[in-house]
């Protein structure tokens, strides 16, 4: 298979280290991309450190295994040719100069490795941790019959058999819609019984697989999306091309919310607000914005009247007066 993991970094060396620890850990023909946002210097010189092996003073963690990876290799997005040998377990570094966002992040190496004719784009979020035959049984999924897009079963890194994600059916109407929407969202399901490959009607995003044409018929993710919920938009494009699944007997481990914590409250509070906002507008349907609009007003009286917090508050009334007022 002609496939490339693709993982996003912005400031958060940390849970980048472990996950491509993780990473390497597998087996297969596969090539690994870091895309950083616009991190700064010392994240990079953090990365380059555990890649050649040596302890980073301010973590302690298990020396990587430099047998099981090649060199680090700084790449520029304006190269259309990506010349490499087969399975040469290669780093390779992406830096973009500013934060783009998630989606338009995503975007530049999605493209780029569209041009080099990979066939399979895996992505995965880098608060994630993969077991050793993530590759191998990710790879068998996305190769069935009709199947475009599919994610893993998502475990909670922290919370003992508690499962993030098994994939899910929703209706296009308010009332699950919502589900979706909840700023607060914890998807917790017992573990029992969720051995199956499902139809879903959203991957989800974070750790997922792409047949690369689909993706490019798609139009890859949409960059009104700073982050948030841009896969559930995305799913709803990719469905045009095939099946959408869930490969519950495939399990990955989410640090639930760990890498968001390097932002600040006032962004987390506007970017999601405002994303949902916008996930309304582009797939919902007439009740959808009647009901969801009025959710976001009537939860904004909420915000403004009893939140105590300065920084959620204002990025809250941010969001709602960029959307209602400004983008009108």
């Amino acid at each position: 298979m002609n496939s490339a993991i693709v993982v996003l970094n912005w400031n958060d060396w940390r849970n980048t280290v472990d996950c491509l620890e993780s990473i390497y850990q597998n087996d297969g023909n596969f090539d690994v991309f870091l895309v950083d946002n616009g991190s700064y210097q010392k994240n990079i010189l953090k990365i380059s450190s555990w890649h050649e092996g040596r302890i980073i003073s301010d973590r302690s963690f298990i020396k990587p295994k430099i047998n099981n990876r090649g060199k680090l290799i700084f790449m520029n997005f304006k190269n259309n040719i990506f010349d490499k040998k087969k399975n040469d377990r290669n780093l390779y570094l992406f830096r973009n100069k500013s934060n783009l966002g998630l989606t338009a992040g995503l975007n530049r190496i999605y493209s780029f490795l569209i041009r080099n004719k990979y066939q399979y784009i895996l992505r995965i979020d880098n608060d994630f941790i993969v077991p050793r035959d993530y590759f191998k049984k990710i790879s068998l999924t996305i190769r069935q019959k009709d199947v475009v897009s599919a994610s893993p079963k998502i475990m909670h890194a922290y919370i003992k058999k508690s499962v993030w994600f098994k994939g899910f059916k929703m209706s296009w109407s308010y009332l699950k819609f919502q589900r979706t929407m909840n700023l607060n969202k914890k998807r917790y399901f017992n573990h029992s019984n969720l051995n199956k490959l499902v139809e879903t009607d959203a991957i989800s995003g974070c750790c997922s697989i792409y047949k690369a044409d689909v993706l490019k018929k798609s139009g890859l993710g949409d960059e009104d999306f700073f982050y948030g919920p841009e896969d559930i938009e995305l799913s709803y494009r990719l469905k045009k091309y095939g099946k959408l699944v869930c490969d519950q007997k495939i399990k990955t481990f989410h640090k639930i919310a760990k890498s968001s914590i390097i932002a600040k409250k006032f962004d987390r509070t506007f970017e999601t607000t405002y994303s949902f906002l916008i996930l309304i507008k582009k797939i919902g349907t007439f009740s959808d914005k009647l009901f969801g609009y009025s959710y976001f007003l009537l939860r904004g009286f909420y915000y403004f009247l009893l939140e105590n917090n300065k920084e959620k508050k204002n990025g809250y009334k941010k969001a709602i007066i960029k959307f209602f007022i400004q983008d009108v």
